[in-house]
């Protein structure tokens, strides 16, 4: 770069300068061998960490954003490699999580006649991103690349695809400008509103706040309590956003997961008034839909209108979360809520403090995953960070794990499998000083458990914990519920994992029987490096919830 005069994958990077990023994922691809010329001289303000699969660059990416609340970007090559991202794209979509993912597409002169490894990365991304974007000139690789940057963070964030042809990053040089930054929109409510809105809760007899994704990635945790605490209203959280609160609050009513608990429809069905702050209203978090009555009010404050348009609230706040909560906060804090409101809310959340004590579960195997999680929470710091893939192990996490400080779990919204292990990466990159753990099954770590030398490349002191049943978990409940004892497809044979982590240059313990846990964990957390704990289950103790379906 001599005289301002920069090519165009030195653009792509001198915008995101421009823009704060800090980290970038990749797959090293060759059509973007000027982008990545541009990042090994600024590695002293971008960290760029080349993952093994694009699928776990996208699922490290909504991490990285799950934890710092900031975007970052990544990096891959034209069809395949873009084809491998989609999956990551979609669970950040549902998750709402800002990244944006750049294609290094073919050049422009040999699209529309099925070139090599040619796509129309519009009809591929639009249904799953927030949006595709396309560099059509050099002139506009710097004002798209900072569009791009700017949409996935404004309103509702998600992740953002952009499109950029080898000929434009390799060709032209020139003195190009890089737009200024951005001053960030902040939508707060308007002030009838939040007047209606404090009527409808002071008059209701069994309010509950749902408090959902904006919460997390507004950083507005302190907010949420306050507002609890003025309106007296139970909390309950969406999918997977079991941090965005302290577990023991007196307001927590637990997170609206896959699995209703009893307590939960018991309190639902005496809720006259649903709170629902900064939550999407997905369907893992609503029951597929049908959690909300006909004679059930609803305030709704969002920051995307489009949202609104698939629920009908009584009360339809367009803002941000933090603005609204603190504008009720305010307007409630001079009518203390009722004795009444709050011995009910004390006596749910008396129940779901219950609920997570182990005990309940009788197990057949030798190793308790409840007491396996008890003994966990004792060792390690309260803010230690969980990167949770999907499956059936999750539940137990789900259900003893106690949260007390905010931005200590990820996991994916969209229950993909092989989240665990890439998403560790991006959540140890946003919080390098903070313990990082990964927890997957033997399923989702076959799926993208090659990151371990990732992990290990970029001295990454992440602790893999691999819960090992030998089963596609959750689809054998399926089987088993729906044709009693039978299961076809489901077994899986795999490798030792402690031996595969030592192949991969991590220390590994195997863990047999629940009282070798304390002594294997130490030794990971003592180890300065990357570690890997095998916990080897017995597939009779599949779920701690009786009647488990998903």
């Amino acid at each position: 770069m001599e005289d301002g005069m920069i090519n165009g994958g030195e653009a792509v990077v001198a915008t995101l300068l421009s823009r704060g990023i800090d980290t970038v994922f990749f797959v090293p691809g060759g059509t973007y061998v000027t982008v990545l010329e541009a990042l090994s001289r600024v590695q002293n303000k971008i960290r760029s960490v080349s993952t093994r699969l694009e699928s776990s660059a996208a699922f490290a990416c909504d991490a990285y954003a799950g934890i710092a609340r900031k975007p970052s970007c990544m990096f891959v090559s034209r069809a395949p490699g873009a084809s491998n991202a989609v999956i990551g794209v979609h669970t950040a979509m549902q998750a709402s999580r800002p990244f944006v993912l750049f294609i290094a597409d073919i050049p422009k002169a040999q699209k529309g006649r099925e070139a090599f490894q040619e796509l129309e990365y519009k009809l591929m991304f639009e249904p799953v991103a927030k949006a595709v974007l396309e560099v059509n000139s050099f002139d506009e690789v710097a004002q798209v690349t900072a569009r791009a940057i700017d949409l996935s963070v404004s309103g509702r964030p998600g992740p953002v695809v952009c499109v950029i042809s080898k000929d434009i990053l390799d060709g032209r040089t020139g003195a190009l400008p890089i737009p200024k930054a951005a001053n960030p929109v902040r939508m707060g409510p308007e002030k009838g509103s939040v007047e209606s809105a404090a009527e409808l809760i002071r008059a209701a007899k069994h309010p509950i706040i749902l408090a959902g994704e904006m919460i997390r990635i507004e950083d507005e945790s302190e907010a949420l309590q306050r507002f609890a605490d003025a309106s007296g209203a139970g909390v309950l959280v969406s999918y997977r956003q079991q941090d965005i609160i302290d577990n023991e609050h007196p307001a927590y009513f637990g997170q609206l997961t896959l699995n209703r608990l009893p307590f939960q429809i018991e309190a639902l069905d005496a809720c006259d008034l649903i709170i629902n702050i900064g939550c999407r209203l997905d369907s893992a978090t609503t029951d597929d839909y049908k959690m909300f009555r006909a004679d059930q009010k609803m305030i709704m404050a969002y920051p995307d209108a489009a949202v609104f348009s698939q629920w009908q609230a009584d009360i339809a706040i367009g803002s941000h979360a933090g603005p609204t909560m603190r504008a009720l906060s305010k307007s409630l804090e001079k009518t203390p809520p009722s004795a009444e409101r709050i011995a009910w809310r004390d006596e749910v959340h008396a129940q779901e403090v219950a609920y997570s004590q182990p005990g309940e579960i009788e197990i057949q195997g030798d190793v308790d995953m409840a007491r396996i999680i008890t003994t966990f929470m004792k060792l390690v710091p309260g803010n230690a960070i969980h990167s949770s893939d999907a499956g059936t192990f999750g539940r137990w996490l789900h259900r003893y794990y106690r949260f007390r400080q905010p931005y200590c779990n990820v996991g994916p919204v969209s229950g993909a499998m092989g989240y665990g292990v890439p998403g560790a990466i991006g959540a140890q990159l946003a919080a390098p000083d903070r313990m990082v753990f990964s927890w997957v099954g033997d399923g989702g770590f076959l799926m993208t458990g090659q990151e371990a030398a990732a992990i290990v490349q970029e001295k990454l002191p992440v602790k893999i914990i691999v819960c090992d049943n030998a089963a596609w978990g959750s689809i054998l409940v399926h089987q088993q519920k729906r044709f009693g004892d039978w299961d076809f497809g489901t077994r899986l044979k795999s490798p030792d994992f402690a031996k595969l982590a030592e192949g991969y240059g991590m220390a590994a313990f195997k863990v047999t029987r629940t009282e070798q846990f304390a002594d294997a964990l130490k030794g990971a957390m003592a180890h300065d490096g990357p570690a890997l704990i095998h916990l080897m289950l017995d597939l009779r103790d599949v779920s701690p919830y009786s009647g488990d379906a998903r």
